[in-house]
């Protein structure tokens, strides 16, 4: 079990909250993603991040994942949105909504300039702090949204298992899945307070 839903195993089977559980979430975020559907801020945001730790990547696979993992964490909280009636799934134009985040996790509706997201870094990494324990910071049940982005992470780490588990130290396994997670939930974290 990752860390996103540390607690929650009993919650991976069966969860259902108006006729969709967790694996509805993620199925749709996954299939989302493959429309790569991010906000041109969002987009921008995901490369300068990226490019900001490339060079401390032991393999440039990661990048990759990274990128991967950033974008189905986005779209879990886009498909959390359309399913809360907030707003419909994203398209390229659409503009970020914040619903549901808390004005104490906001920076007063700035948004970053090109080049400018530290305002982004601070509010997603309070935002990361507080999901777990926090259910206001979920526009459907908290449990769903925890079980979905747990579900994620495990698919995404599965999908790199083979490709990675020769070139990691069975030492730092624990840190690629960590890795993974990270990437993951800011994904899902940027998305809440673009």
């Amino acid at each position: 079990m990752s860390a996103v839903s540390e607690g929650f195993g009993s919650l991976r089977n069966g969860i259902a909250n108006e006729g969709f559980n967790f694996h509805d979430v993620a199925f749709r975020a996954r299939a989302l993603a493959q429309a790569h559907a991010l906000t041109e801020a969002a987009h921008r945001y995901r490369a300068w991040r990226i490019g900001r730790d490339e060079a401390e990547h032991p393999f440039p696979e990661l990048s990759t994942w990274a990128a991967t993992a950033f974008l189905t964490g986005y779209c879990v909280r886009c498909v959390e949105e359309s399913l809360a009636n907030e707003v419909q799934e994203p398209s390229a134009e659409d503009e970020p909504s914040g619903g549901g985040v808390p004005s104490s996790l906001t920076h007063q509706g700035v948004r970053p300039a090109v080049g400018d997201f530290a305002p982004w870094e601070i509010e997603a990494a309070k935002f990361v702090n507080e999901l777990p324990r926090n259910s206001d910071l979920t526009l459907v049940a908290h449990e769903v949204v925890l079980a979905a982005l747990d579900d994620v992470v495990s698919r995404e780490i599965d999908k790199r298992a083979e490709h990675v588990k020769e070139q990691v130290l069975s030492t730092q396994w624990s840190e690629f899945e960590d890795f993974i997670g990270w990437w993951t939930l800011h994904g899902y974290a940027i998305r809440a307070v673009e």
